[in-house]
């Protein structure tokens, strides 16, 4: 495929809310990827509610001192008014591999992508620029405030995939999630990617480039631990397996210079995290369920990873 400038080919995968093509100059060794908006509907009317592209690209402008580093290098940006559609160009990370969220990631990836993510969280700390952000409100984290509604939808579509055990847990899940909620709103906010997971991730030689902030907000920065950890983790992981997780990040954030914060204060705001990611299956199971045989296997186990995740941390 041609356009005026670059030669365009459809990346291998693609998310739901956009379509990304690998761009090439001729002549040239640099590696680009552009991202536009999504052709099905549904998609574009989810990218319109969320405002996914105006999000995304205010959070690279915001990430600019941390590109080549933590994040691809955004060569431009733009979104259309609503925020549902626009592009991106950005610099592609080669030689990279990108994380699958059927295989979901080793303890040693775990802990380089925990390392990624304190990064930018220690940048934006309490930050007086995020906070002035327009385009990067509140994380709502998937809709937890509604966790009641969603937890009898969800039952209705993903029932059948539970065990009896499960089914039962499942109602005790709204007033721990609302009750997280209100906690988080009085703890420290940062930058998060709220959508942290294995198929958002670049494993370069070195480091681990983080992608697709499409859904990116203010909020608790141990929630995307606790999404990464409970969604993407290869094998069940004890309490202590995730302290030393937790304890990985909490001084990455030291070391960056957030000051005042204890590793007492990181594994309660884990624990909260742990609380409000138990909505992301509540909310999003039964829309996977209905895109693709790869959305069904995921939705299948981003249910029983964060089940199981709950009840080792929260004992639910």
């Amino acid at each position: 495929m041609k356009s005026s400038r670059f030669l365009l080919q459809p990346t291998a995968s693609a998310g739901f809310l956009s379509q990304t093509f690998h761009a090439s100059l001729p002549g040239e060794r640099r590696r680009f990827i552009l991202k536009v908006g999504p052709d099905q509907p549904v998609a574009r009317k989810f990218s319109r509610h969320l405002r996914a592209f105006e999000r995304e690209a205010a959070a690279y402008r915001l990430l600019r001192p941390l590109s080549g580093k933590f994040v691809p290098r955004c060569i431009a940006s733009a979104s259309t008014p609503d925020g549902s559609d626009g592009l991106l160009l950005l610099e592609e990370i080669f030689p990279s591999r990108t994380g699958d969220q059927i295989r979901g990631l080793s303890f040693s990836e775990l802990s380089s992508v925990v390392q990624s993510i304190g990064a930018v969280h220690a940048k934006f700390w309490n930050s007086p620029q995020l906070r002035k952000s327009q385009a990067l409100p509140l994380h709502h984290y998937n809709r937890a405030q509604e966790a009641g509604k969603t937890t009898l939808s969800f039952l209705r579509s993903c029932g059948t995939l539970l065990t009896k055990k499960e089914a039962k847990r499942v109602l005790f899940f709204p007033p721990r999630i609302l009750r997280a909620l209100r906690e988080a709103k009085r703890r420290p906010v940062t930058l998060i990617h709220g959508d942290l997971r294995a198929d958002n991730l670049l494993f370069a030689p070195s480091r681990v480039f983080i992608v697709d902030w499409q859904i990116s907000a203010r909020g608790l920065g141990a929630f995307d631990l606790a999404r990464l950890i409970g969604g993407s983790s290869a094998r069940p992981l004890t309490p202590g397996d995730q302290q030393r997780l937790v304890g990985i990040w909490h001084e990455t954030l030291q070391r960056r210079g957030v000051p005042r914060y204890r590793r007492l204060d990181a594994w309660r705001d884990y624990r909260l995290g742990v609380a409000l990611a138990l909505s992301i299956p509540l909310t999003n199971g039964p829309t996977l369920l209905q895109l693709s045989d790869r959305g069904r296997k995921i939705a299948r186990l981003m249910i029983h990873r964060f089940f199981q995740n709950a009840e080792t941390i929260l004992e639910i």
